[in-house]
């Protein structure tokens, strides 16, 4: 299965994103995300900014059991279990991944300026595999990003 993706030069260096429908039934989320691609990510999380964009009370959410390092050190990871994303698929058909969604957020007091405004512009890193891109294998096996 090919899934629509599109490589972005406002990053250096330049990043394949995707884009998708992300919904939960339990938190009345129905809204569209840009997410890049990072098959190193050992977990699907969204962060701070697209938590803030959703409008997801991060409270109200089941905390997972461990915290998630990355950028920024380690973080407190919340759950949402419902999640669904909704892929372009190459043939213009949708494709739906159901999945367990970390919520990645970061504790603002603990970072200096810079650092606050820098986590902010990170886009969320879900980790999408397997990803088959230009016949190179970069994940498990077969998905192609076009």
């Amino acid at each position: 299965m090919r899934i629509r993706g599109y490589l972005n030069k406002g990053y250096e260096p330049p990043a394949l994103f995707t884009r998708a429908l992300l919904t939960s039934k339990k938190l009345h989320v129905r809204r569209f995300i840009g997410p890049p691609i990072d098959t190193r990510a050992s977990s699907t999380i969204i962060l701070d900014k697209d938590a803030k964009y959703l409008g997801l009370d991060v409270g109200s959410l089941e905390r997972a059991e461990k915290r998630i390092g990355g950028i920024g050190g380690l973080i407190d990871a919340y759950l949402i279990e419902d999640a669904v994303m909704i892929f372009k698929t190459g043939e213009d058909m949708p494709h739906e991944e159901k999945l367990a969604l970390l919520v990645g957020i970061h504790k603002p007091d603990r970072l200096i300026e810079e650092e606050r405004k820098h986590i902010m512009k990170l886009p969320s890193s879900p980790r999408i595999y397997p990803w088959v891109v230009d016949g190179v294998l970069l994940g498990g096996g077969g998905l192609t990003l076009i």
